[in-house]
């Protein structure tokens, strides 16, 4: 298992437009991916999990990766996370 963290820079958060964006990223990966927020765990593959996380412009996320290139996909998300605008 790898772990990163990254912060939520983009303004309105993780809402319905970047987090399909990311749904269709993470769904490319074989690997089990993880998206932990202060208040829960959320599965990115799945767009409705990924809404219900409530993430929001400045929250620091943990992306956890379990699988065969772990390290590689994590940084991926956290760079795709990192470079949100809206």
């Amino acid at each position: 298992m790898y772990e990163q963290e990254v912060k939520v820079v983009n303004a309105t958060g993780l809402h319905a437009r970047p987090a399909s964006q990311l749904t269709q990223l993470c769904k490319k990966f074989p690997e089990k991916i993880t998206i932990v927020t202060p208040d829960k765990s959320v599965d990115p593959k799945s767009i409705i999990s990924l809404l219900s996380g409530g993430v929001k412009a400045g929250t620091t996320v943990t992306v956890r990766v379990e699988g065969e290139n772990e390290e590689a996909v994590a940084k991926e998300v956290c760079t795709f996370i990192s470079n949100l605008t809206d």
